[in-house]
């Protein structure tokens, strides 16, 4: 048996936490006690990153989160820690080329980690805009097989300002610029969401309220989501996966 996928969450349990399990058990055969590790970087008894065995697992899946990673704290006690770990577990990754993929707050704690920075002029709303593939993109080995142009589903309020350390740009968007990203031969982050199918983003309406767009629109912005076939950006789940997984030692 392959080595395990390990998640690091970032986010407390609730509705969203539990899709995000969903999707990876329906994208790519990942469950907690079947082929996917869990630790929660919120709780109190998550280990120091510093001293996880990173070569115990197959790859690392840093997930999204309400909370910020600049900018004032929140009321959740945990906030300061979270950021401290993420930031933490992000730098050993990219340093130790550990595959991994960190989707929208995880991007952005791997551009933080290393020195770059984030900027506020180019949020997006819950929204399935186009991704455009770069020619790094176009010969990436997880992206290659994508269209050149493709939808995926977003929601942020900050981005980041460019990829430090040498990262490249796979993808770009129509209002960020910059939607996807790799450090390496194997760090990969996303400011999309490749982690959220049209139900799950039914979640994300519910759970979010106004917090990404005005209470009056909320129709409008159910029937756009549900309009967008983001298929092809869920597929880079089911390919990170099986690209690290065929690559693992048994």
């Amino acid at each position: 048996m392959s080595a395990p996928f390990l998640l690091a969450v970032c986010r407390r349990p609730g509705a969203i936490a539990d899709d995000e399990l969903a999707v990876l058990d329906q994208q790519a055969d990942l469950a907690p006690g079947r082929g996917l590790d869990v630790i929660n970087l919120l709780d109190d008894d998550c280990p120091d990153p510093q001293t996880l065995d990173l070569s115990a697992w197959a790859g690392v899946i840093i997930t999204g989160s309400p909370l910020s990673l600049t900018g004032p704290l929140s009321a959740d006690p945990a906030h300061e820690r979270l950021r401290e770990r993420v930031l933490s577990l992000s730098a050993r990754l990219v340093q130790e080329d550990v595959p991994t993929l960190g989707l929208c707050f995880g991007l952005q704690s791997i551009v933080l980690a290393l020195g770059g920075s984030l900027r506020d002029d180019v949020g997006e709303e819950l929204q399935a805009p186009v991704m455009t593939l770069t020619p790094a993109g176009a010969a990436d080995p997880l992206t290659a097989a994508l269209a050149p142009s493709f939808r995926a589903y977003v929601g942020h309020s900050q981005s980041v300002t460019d990829l430090p350390a040498g990262g490249l740009v796979l993808a770009t968007g129509e209002r960020c610029p910059i939607q996807m990203g790799r450090w390496g031969r194997n760090v990969y982050g996303t400011q999309f969401h490749p982690e959220i199918t049209t139900t799950g983003m039914r979640v994300r309406i519910d759970a979010y309220g106004d917090a990404y767009y005005p209470a009056h629109e909320r129709a409008a912005v159910i029937e756009r989501c549900d309009a967008a076939d983001v298929r092809p950006a869920n597929r880079i789940i089911t390919d990170f996966v099986q690209r690290y997984r065929a690559a693992a030692p048994s």
